[in-house]
């Protein structure tokens, strides 16, 4: 690595503020990572639809918490005990920890895969942590076992009324089985590096066909409602 380049994406502040969020970057975040969260473009793009969309009577449901941007903002919005997210990487427990403890809020975060029905499922691991998925995808991704948590349980449980999906891919098996129950709002992102063009028109026809309609979109990053 060059010093220009060490330079750039190791001599930095430990904690950068993204839209008023603290976000500690974690040692075992990549280059890419690194200076997604740096250069300020980590998830703005969901943020926005969610700044955007967000009601103070809203129950959030977020399947992909990541380094917890969102489910912060959220919680500081409308309160930690109507804010539930799931994560499948087991070593995303404590940076989502620690950047909630920044930011002086505690939604209900539970570590697993959400899925069809509870058990346990392969899980692949990337260098990239946003491109971990359901799906042997990226370069060098290791798989491991991970626990799985019915969505269809949770969202009985919880009854949120604006779910947050951003799986990896796995937005296209989810369509297949999500009971949406209550769900009045969902931002999803779509993956094309996973998912055909094919795929994807499936995964918003199943959404129109239980009754969502696109309302906005941001490349990748569509909202829903209903």
């Amino acid at each position: 690595m060059s010093i220009k380049k060490w330079i750039k994406n190791y001599i930095r502040p430990s904690t950068v503020d993204i839209e008023g969020i603290k976000i500690k970057v974690p040692l075992m975040a990549s280059n890419v990572m690194r200076s997604a969260i740096f250069d300020g473009y980590y998830e703005t793009s969901e943020l926005q639809l969610v700044t955007n969309r967000l009601s103070p009577d809203d129950i959030v449901m977020e399947v992909g918490t990541g380094l917890g941007l969102l489910s912060t903002y959220c919680a500081k919005q409308i309160g930690d005990d109507k804010v539930f997210t799931f994560e499948a990487n087991p070593a995303l427990e404590r940076p989502i920890k620690t950047n909630y403890t920044l930011n002086q809020v505690a939604p209900k975060l539970e570590m697993g895969l959400v899925g069809e029905h509870p058990g346990s499922s392969t899980f692949y691991v990337a260098n990239d942590f946003w491109a971990s998925s359901i799906f042997n995808k990226a370069p060098g991704a290791k798989p491991i076992t991970v626990p799985v948590i019915s969505f269809n349980e949770k969202v009985r449980e919880i009854n949120p009324t604006f779910l947050l999906l951003d799986i990896e891919g796995g937005e296209y098996e989810f369509v297949k089985y999500a009971d949406f129950h209550n769900i009045k709002k969902l931002m999803i992102e779509v993956h094309s590096w996973i998912l055909t063009s094919e795929q994807i028109q499936f995964v918003k026809d199943m959404l129109t066909k239980v009754g969502f309609c696109l309302v906005e979109g941001n490349g990748a990053e569509l909202y829903f409602e209903r």
